[in-house]
């Protein structure tokens, strides 16, 4: 399926752009912690640059998924649910705390919306690969 054959619904234009902005958002985390650690004297610098590693990863990552939502690839639903249940659970440790528990309800309002564009019919429909396709490795 070609980008400009194919008529994509709302809801995977909107599960895409649910994942920018989250990729955008981890991709601005990265470079927060980067700066912090070069800024300050870090206690544990080899961590400190793990973490900002993996959340460029995460970036990287999540941009992946949100091309491959654009091209309706078949394997993306998955990848998407997942990434907001595990975000979902990072929400909780937020609001379980008494420091910006608005972060935790921006992370479940997000995630919630990010959940029902995946798993919407018309996602579902547009993202559903044919037995023929299957098939025939298209």
């Amino acid at each position: 399926m070609s980008l400009g054959t194919a008529k994509r619904p709302v809801t995977v234009i909107l599960l895409a752009g649910v994942l920018i902005f989250e990729a955008a958002i981890l991709a601005a985390a990265t470079v927060f912690l980067i700066v912090e650690t070069a800024a300050q004297q870090a206690e544990f610098l080899a961590s400190s640059l793990a973490l900002a590693g993996l959340a460029l990863l995460g970036a990287v990552l999540l941009a992946l998924v949100a091309v491959s939502i654009i091209r309706l690839r078949s394997w993306v639903r998955g990848a998407a649910i997942t990434w907001q249940i595990m975000q979902l659970a990072v929400a909780w440790v937020f609001l379980q705390g008494d420091i910006a528990v608005w972060v935790g309800w921006a992370l479940v309002a997000v995630s919630l919306l990010g959940i029902v564009a995946a798993v919407h019919p018309a996602t579902a429909r547009a993202l559903r690969r044919d037995d023929d396709e299957l098939e025939t490795g298209r």
